[in-house]
């Protein structure tokens, strides 16, 4: 990992905290009836990334031994909706399409990170976002991917 993405630099370290902040503001119903306990470990505005870690508990799992798709689904539409969020000056944006795929097994009590990776939407462009799901002790080993597509939408009282 970089020392972008390790959170090094005043700038990583306030872009990190915007992040986690903007994620603290999401009323996320299923995020937070998971029960998970992730945090923002790095991130860097010039490359647009947060890294998340969490542990993987064992009801985490899927009877396949991996990853839960509907609980990386979760993970990955609450972390990169905060990073697009903050990537695009605080606007509002809405899910289009939101893929997720599992690809290798894990045991409970791993550490995983998932990298996320956000455009920056220019006008009549649609923001974009992905997801890498890797063991925190070797960040080369993807247990899963996502990719999220949203549009800007104003709330009311909102330019577009």
């Amino acid at each position: 990992m970089g020392a972008a993405a390790s959170g090094n630099g005043d700038d990583d370290d306030e872009f990190r905290r915007l992040v986690a902040e903007t994620a603290r503001k999401k009323d996320s119903v299923y995020y937070y009836a998971a029960g998970l306990q992730a945090s923002v470990v790095g991130a860097s505005r010039a490359e647009r990334t947060a890294t998340v870690e969490l542990t993987v508990g064992p009801g985490e799992i899927c009877s396949a031994g991996c990853l839960d798709e509907g609980l990386a689904g979760t993970i990955a539409d609450y972390w990169t909706s905060a990073l697009i969020t903050a990537v695009n000056g605080d606007r509002s944006a809405l899910t289009t399409a939101l893929s997720v795929q599992v690809l290798k097994p894990v045991v409970p009590s791993t550490a995983i990170r998932v990298v996320c990776t956000a455009t920056e939407a220019g006008a009549g462009e649609a923001p974009h976002a992905t997801a890498r799901f890797v063991l925190a002790s070797d960040p080369t080993h993807v247990l899963a991917t996502a990719a999220h597509t949203k549009f800007f939408k104003p709330l009311p009282g909102q330019r577009a």
